[in-house]
């Protein structure tokens, strides 16, 4: 009886510590450094801007960027990053727009250039990452306007 109390016993410890946990999956994605909320730091006075991206699928981030101005939204727009038949895209679009597509013409795991001659501004949009800081400048031509952000804390 004994004998056989002390393999049950062992039998159950075997079933619980076997026992199957689930596992949240991590999307990784080619733009991993863009993912989570940005605040910027070369706002005019009176504005916040910010940025929040995240990874939707392993082919697919979104992004959502905002300026507030005396408590209410006087900028919107959604952002998204996607591969579409092995081209990287660039959709930016605010509200009641259609979306704007930018083909993003070089990346590195740290920084992107995305590029629509056709748009009237931006034509070119570029991201870099280095030292928890993230840059985007949009231009053509001869106008440059940087948007510095910080990674904000949790």
């Amino acid at each position: 009886m004994r004998y056989t109390l002390l393999l049950l016993s062992l039998f159950t410890l075997l079933l619980y510590s076997c026992k199957n946990e689930e596992k949240h999956a991590v999307v990784t994605t080619q733009f991993d450094y863009l993912i989570g909320d940005w605040e910027r730091t070369n706002s005019k006075g009176g504005s916040a801007t910010s940025e929040h991206w995240r990874a939707a699928t392993s082919e697919d981030l979104r992004g959502h960027g905002y300026t507030i101005e005396d408590e209410d939204t006087v900028f919107n727009e959604r952002m998204r990053i996607y591969k579409k038949q092995e081209q990287w895209i660039l959709s930016i679009s605010g509200p009641n727009e259609n979306p704007t597509l930018f083909k993003i013409t070089q990346h590195t795991n740290s920084a992107f250039t995305a590029v629509n001659p056709d748009n009237e501004f931006p034509k070119v949009i570029t991201y870099s990452y280095f030292d928890d800081v993230l840059t985007a400048t949009i231009s053509a031509e001869d106008t440059e306007i940087p948007f510095i952000f910080w990674r904000m804390e949790d």
